[in-house]
């Protein structure tokens, strides 16, 4: 059974754990205590809590909260595991759980459960910012001046990363090195049209690879243009 200290229990909710302790007291709340001699407070005991003291409101939100929802407001996609929220964000991974369990509560997360392709079908749980919840108006010039750490810059890729292997499943090994088989590799991503693939190839193939690729046979109007913008974005880029 899942239990919370006091200390937990007062991020949740938004205050602070003196005011939990009193609010145990005054609910004459028997609370059992861990080895260590922390409370160990039952989740039937934390939505009487949370009756008891009320949830934390948008214009409360924590120094990692604000973390976690700016990070995730930058996502439009959302982000697929705690981890990555908590990369985003800058914080540690029970910081950022922490930060999305309650935020969750208030609806200003969302937490779903979808199918992705990563290098093969995996189900995850992907968190976005609920950009329609009704305070997100008046919290959005807030978030958009939280300072979030710069996204890391990787070197060139070597060949196609593992995530994006499902585009090349007929593929063979020898056709995915970057070195050798740029153009193909271009002309695979943008006939799939996937944006992770684009967004990855955007970055890690040369610009030689997409003009020629923009050359190919049957290549529509529109992917023809893409691949002379991104050929241009490498070239400016260098």
């Amino acid at each position: 059974m899942d239990t919370y200290s006091a200390s937990a229990v007062s991020r949740m909710l938004g205050t602070s754990t003196p005011r939990v302790l009193r609010a145990l007291r005054r609910l004459r709340m028997p609370v059992a205590k861990s080895p260590s001699g922390a409370f160990a407070i039952t989740v039937a005991q934390l939505d009487a809590l949370r009756t008891e003291l009320g949830e934390p409101t948008p214009s409360s939100l924590t120094r990692v909260q604000s973390k976690v929802l700016a990070a995730l407001a930058r996502s439009p996609r959302g982000l697929a595991s705690i981890r990555s929220v908590a990369r985003r964000a800058g914080v540690s991974p029970t910081a950022a759980g922490r930060a999305l369990r309650s935020l969750t509560q208030i609806g200003l997360v969302r937490a779903e459960k979808q199918t992705l392709a990563m290098g093969r079908a995996t189900s995850v749980t992907v968190y976005s910012a609920a950009v329609d919840h009704p305070d997100w108006h008046g919290l959005a010039p807030t978030l958009a001046k939280v300072s979030l750490p710069p996204l890391h810059e990787h070197g060139p890729a070597k060949s196609v990363p593992y995530y994006l292997r499902h585009l090349f499943w007929n593929t063979d090994k020898s056709q995915l090195d970057v070195t050798t088989s740029a153009v193909f590799i271009a002309k695979r991503l943008l006939s799939t049209g996937d944006l992770d693939g684009l967004a990855w190839g955007a970055i890690h193939l040369p610009a030689h690879a997409w003009e020629r690729a923009s050359r190919s046979r049957g290549i529509s109007p529109r992917d023809r243009a893409l691949a002379h913008n991104l050929a241009r974005s490498q070239r400016a880029a260098a």
